[in-house]
């Protein structure tokens, strides 16, 4: 069946490998956030310490839509199997390298610099995949979008899985250790998904609709940007409030050691990739639109739940309920962002609709630190949660229904 509604199976795949690529470099982060937190960055207590474990994190994330403007103009101009090429490589690299940095207490601050530095690079590189990575996977799925577009979604959550399991499998063998040693072997380890991605690539064609295009100026299709970057900011939130969130919330507020809430964040991504399938085939038969909205709705209300009635006791399956829920909107992103632009300027479209909103989102972190000073770190999040899905949905109703627009 793959082969009568796709162009080519290694875009697919290729594409699939960025998703799982750009959340295990972000879930290695969220993961040895702590760690990185403790080794990089001077003593402190109280918020700060929160603070400083939240601060890798955000230099990853707001340096995106530069990677996303860049190499989205770049893949416009001279191909989307290019511009992977090159993002690939420099991803790559930066995981690799920050594996080996020396610590806080052995070159002082320049061990913080250097780390800013190493995620602010990989958050280029990789904002810059996912702009080429959406836009070749989708190019190249005339039919079934939305399943296909949930499909390849859930490799995010496949790449937190993964990441994950690493961590676990690391804590439960080293102990104390993970904390000397170990998360470095986590950074290592990344450079495994890396190489087959390249390795992929190679494989990759240029999607047919890409070939065909008219030779405008990128920047002419980026008419729709404002209601797109209105609909991935509310989206970013959610997740940010959420999914990027929870290590920090199970290790460091609820108190949880490596060992109880590795197995645990396991959990709350695997059950996500069910529900992006879910969402995203549903969007192909009752809208990208209509499908975003409900699966909004259906998101605050989980969060509600999951925030308000949180305890040790009955974590697993409340952590399995929400992780399903919230990944619900998720889904239709890939799609309905390629279908809101042209062929000659989609990767720039989505390279910029879909990182530039981290420019806010990518402060979810601190502002869920600053109002757990006056809210609770439990209300605090449910608020930005909540503030997320409106935004999305209000997104979502100023723009119209893309489910049947053919990519031309």
């Amino acid at each position: 069946m793959i082969g009568r509604v796709v162009e080519s199976r290694a875009n697919i795949v290729g594409g699939y490998l960025s998703w799982v690529m750009d959340s295990y470099d972000l879930g290695a982060v969220l993961v040895t956030a702590p760690v990185l937190g403790q080794l990089f960055f001077p003593r402190a207590g109280g918020s700060l310490t929160m603070l400083f474990d939240l601060l890798p994190i955000v230099f990853t994330v707001i340096f995106r839509p530069i990677g996303g403007l860049v190499f989205g103009y770049v893949g416009d101009k001279l191909g989307r199997r290019f511009s992977l090429l090159v993002t690939v490589l420099g991803y790559s690299l930066s995981i690799g390298l920050t594996g080996f940095l020396p610590t806080y207490e052995e070159i002082g601050v320049s061990a913080t610099a250097s780390l800013i530095l190493l995620r602010s690079l990989q958050g280029i590189f990789i904002g810059g995949d996912v702009a080429g990575s959406f836009t070749i996977s989708m190019e190249s799925t005339p039919k079934l979008r939305g399943l296909f577009s949930g499909v390849l979604q859930s490799g995010v959550l496949l790449g937190f899985t993964l990441v994950s399991l690493v961590q676990s499998s690391l804590v439960a063998l080293l102990g104390s250790s993970f904390t000397n040693y170990g998360w470095r072997i986590v950074f290592w380890l990344g450079m495994i998904p890396a190489a087959l991605a390249i390795i992929i690539r190679l494989s990759m064609r240029e999607p047919a609709v890409w070939l065909r295009r008219t030779h405008l100026n990128p920047m002419k299709a980026l008419f729709p940007l404002p209601q797109v970057f209105l609909v991935t900011l509310g989206n970013w939130i959610m997740v940010y409030a959420s999914s990027t969130f929870m290590p920090t919330f199970l290790a460091t507020i609820l108190g949880l050691p490596p060992r109880i809430y590795a197995p645990l964040l396991i959990i709350f991504n695997a059950v996500g990739i069910p529900a992006m399938m879910i969402s995203g085939y549903a969007s192909d038969l009752i809208g990208r639109r209509t499908t975003g909205v409900v699966a909004s709705v259906m998101a605050i209300a989980g969060a509600a739940w999951f925030y308000a009635t949180v305890n040790a006791h009955h974590l697993t399956t409340q952590l399995l309920i929400f992780g399903f829920f919230l990944n619900l909107p998720s889904a239709i992103i890939p799609a309905y962002l390629a279908e809101r632009f042209r062929t000659h300027g989609r990767a720039t479209g989505v390279g910029v609709g879909y990182n530039g909103p981290f420019i806010i989102a990518g402060w979810t972190s601190v502002l869920i630190a600053v109002l757990s000073v006056v809210f609770g770190p439990y209300m605090a999040a449910l608020i930005t949660f909540t503030i997320g899905a409106v935004l999305m949905i209000i997104g979502l109703l100023l723009g119209p229904e893309t489910r049947d627009t053919p990519l031309y």
